[in-house]
């Protein structure tokens, strides 16, 4: 399991990952001597992929780029919008090739090392890649959610670099502008007047064309998707000047601005977001910072459920929080209406009202993943989230509406946690966790909080992500499991009618098994985590465990506990569709969570028990297996459904322990039998054991 060690080193601060993956080859081969670990900006980027000496590749598309040790530069600008995070930095000498992206994956890092602009930082352990055409430094293992890139920030308060000033000839988004391709990642600013040109359309989202009149064929794209959640002004408006971060993707090159103050412009303020922070609260962001006159003067916010704003209070310099008296319940839709705001920078006041849609109220986990009856009602029918957007159930959805969802932290696989709420709704339909997806800080487990985004179905489990705000508000600690049995925890329906109790009643909840047996269920075993029976001493439910984002360790045997093995097993309930049967699969948060209650073959583990599985069921292939309290004489056959012997699967005498076996449907001539239901009866101990499979062709 990965862990997180923050260590004082004089005025730095380092982030330590410990993690097998620190195996890579270090940059840009092991020859230290010729080829230096620490590399400048510009001497990383003029180099890349040529055949110099010592020159850094990224590798054909998808492969394993070269590591780099020690890449310093000052931080210029973060990406903190979910759900991939990047921290931008540049050389201070400023330049041609004097920028890089660091993408950190599904970690937001500047809480974590408390980053800031003007802070002259480190990338002490990366690869190098390229992404869209833009040159980027990730984590080497390449994990969303838990990278093990390494950052370390030397000392703050260090001057930006100057920026690359040009004109929209010499900032065009054109992928062929050889003037612009040496300031990605690098700040940048687009001298003006331009005027604002094209807005709005599919290949726009966030974002405008503008131009300036003298040469009106050379638009400059401008981006306001990546850094901020500013509004793209209208069409027609005048921008003065725009500053920025240089980009690259795959339509051309473009300039991302990292807030209001890089944009200087004649446009009132906009609204960029609105959600529920408490049944009785409202907080109201908007795109750059605005008066606090205005902002706190209740007569510019109306409400469309007819309710009151009874205050407004600053929350920083560009968000406001409303306290309003309204009869709406907990996930009715709400729509405020903003006007009269003055922006700060311009003095511009808005004077066309603004609409922005959302939920009131916090919604309980439970809440949030009940089903929707439309969807139940579907033919087929499908069992997803109340509240999230279309698609879905076997595919990544769409978002729904903003909302406000409150829960305790029950389990964290990297970026990616799981809640459920302190005391369970009734009815079963609403006894329901959720998953919170990559949020901007990380969360603590036991701890509740408050979080606003929006849910969407992934692949059947109902997901909440494009977190915009998290608050903590207490530590409850982590509630206890719910003791549950293979054959519910792992029983699939939709349930159209919502009175069969099913794991879909479950999903994302804490579980226990308990005094369940480890077994291999397929052959080979799996990797990604182990399969468990019972209950004893039939052992006729099987269930698999997953070792998400690798918390038990690497997928190797080694990590999880032998065929064989009693343990209790304590896990949240996961659905997945990534395999060739969905399933429910339960997710130990750590080895903590397995319980060896006797190991493989220890003593008297089974002892006065005889057991016998045979699975999966249908196959083509059966596998077996048993366990022998004591030595015996064994003999394990195959029958037809009028009692013949078919084939013989283990006969002899056998010692105490764990066997498995299995049967590729030969009969006793080593023909293949025909499909059809067979039997199989295990005689040992004086005792027999019968159990049944359907053969498939």
């Amino acid at each position: 399991m990965r862990k997180l060690l923050v260590t004082a080193l004089g005025a730095a601060t380092m982030l330590i990952v410990a993690s097998a993956a620190f195996a890579f080859t270090s940059y840009p081969n092991s020859d230290h001597v010729t080829c230096t670990d620490t590399l400048s900006i510009i001497r990383l980027k003029s180099l890349l992929n040529t055949a110099a000496s010592c020159a850094p590749q990224t590798g054909a598309a998808g492969a394993i780029g070269d590591t780099v040790n020690g890449v310093g530069g000052i931080i210029t600008g973060f990406d903190e919008n979910p759900t991939g995070f990047d921290v931008y930095i540049q050389q201070s000498s400023g330049g041609q090739n004097s920028g890089i992206d660091v993408f950190t994956h599904g970690t937001n890092m500047r809480p974590v090392y408390n980053f800031q602009r003007g802070d002259s930082i480190r990338v002490e352990f990366a690869r190098v890649a390229q992404f869209a055409g833009d040159t980027e430094l990730e984590a080497p293992n390449n994990n969303f959610s838990s990278p093990n890139i390494v950052l370390r920030k030397i000392v703050s308060g260090r001057p930006l670099p100057g920026f690359f000033s040009g004109n929209t000839t010499d900032l065009n988004e054109l992928p062929t502008n050889t003037t612009f391709a040496p300031y990605v990642s690098a700040l940048v600013r687009l001298t003006g007047p331009v005027r604002v040109a094209r807005v709005g359309d599919s290949n726009l989202f966030k974002a405008c064309l503008v131009v300036r009149d003298a040469a009106p064929s050379d638009s400059v794209f401008l981006d306001f998707g990546k850094l901020t959640t500013i509004v793209p002004p209208a069409l027609g408006t005048i921008l003065t000047q725009v500053s920025g971060i240089g980009n690259e993707a795959t339509r051309g090159f473009r300039i991302m601005p990292r807030d209001a103050a890089d944009i200087i412009d004649n446009v009132p303020p906009g609204v960029s977001d609105a959600y529920s922070i408490t049944d009785t609260q409202y907080r109201v962001v908007f795109d750059r910072d605005v008066t606090v006159g205005t902002a706190t003067n209740t007569a510019n916010y109306t409400l469309a459920s007819f309710g009151t704003v009874n205050s407004a209070v600053m929350d920083g310099t560009s968000a406001v929080i409303l306290n309003v008296t309204t009869g709406l319940l907990d996930g009715s839709q709400e729509t405020i209406q903003v006007n009269g705001i003055t922006g700060v920078a311009n003095n511009k006041t808005m004077t066309t009202p603004v609409n922005s849609t959302f939920l009131a109220g916090l919604l309980t986990t439970g809440q949030m993943s009940s089903p929707n009856p439309d969807s139940l009602a579907a033919n087929p029918c499908h069992d997803k989230s109340n509240y999230a957007g279309a698609l879905g159930q076997f595919t990544n959805g769409l978002f729904g509406p903003r909302s406000t969802v409150t829960g305790i932290v029950t389990g964290v696989f990297g970026n990616l946690y799981y809640m459920e709420d302190p005391t369970p709704l009734s009815p079963a339909a609403d006894h329901r966790g959720i998953t919170v997806f990559a949020p901007p800080v990380a969360l603590t487990l036991g701890h509740q909080y408050v979080i606003a985004g929006a849910s969407e179905e992934f692949f059947s489990e109902n997901e909440f992500a494009s977190v915009q705000y998290v608050r903590d508000v207490g530590t409850p600690g982590v509630p206890a499991p719910i003791k549950m049995r293979i054959a519910l925890a792992s029983y699939d329906t939709c349930d159209a009618d919502q009175n069969i109790n099913s794991a879909r009643d479950y999903l994302s909840e804490l579980v226990k098994l308990q005094n369940v047996k480890v077994v291999q269920r397929f052959i080979p075993l799996p990797t990604t985590g182990f399969h468990v029976a019972g209950p004893a001493p039939l052992y006729p439910d099987t269930m698999f465990c997953e070792n998400i984002n690798l918390v038990l360790g690497p997928n190797v045997a080694a990590s999880y506990p032998a065929p064989g093995t009693l343990v209790d097993v304590t896990g949240v309930i996961h659905y997945t569709t990534s395999t060739s049967t969905p399933s429910f699969r339960v997710a130990p948060r750590s080895q903590a969570d397995i319980v060896i209650k006797n190991p493989a073959g220890v003593g008297s583990q089974f002892a006065g028990a005889l057991s016998f599985s045979a699975f999966p069921n249908p196959a083509r292939t059966v596998n077996f297996q048993f366990s022998l309290p004591r030595a015996t004489q064994v003999d394990l056959g195959v029958y037809d459904i009028f009692g013949r012997h078919v084939a013989t699967i283990a006969t002899g005498r056998m010692e105490a322990g764990i066997y498995q076996k299995s049967w590729s449907g030969l009969n006793a001539s080593g023909k293949q039998v025909r499909s059809g239901m067979y039997f199989y009866r295990l005689h040992a101990n004086g005792e027999v054991r019968t159990t049944r499979t359907v053969i498939t062709d």
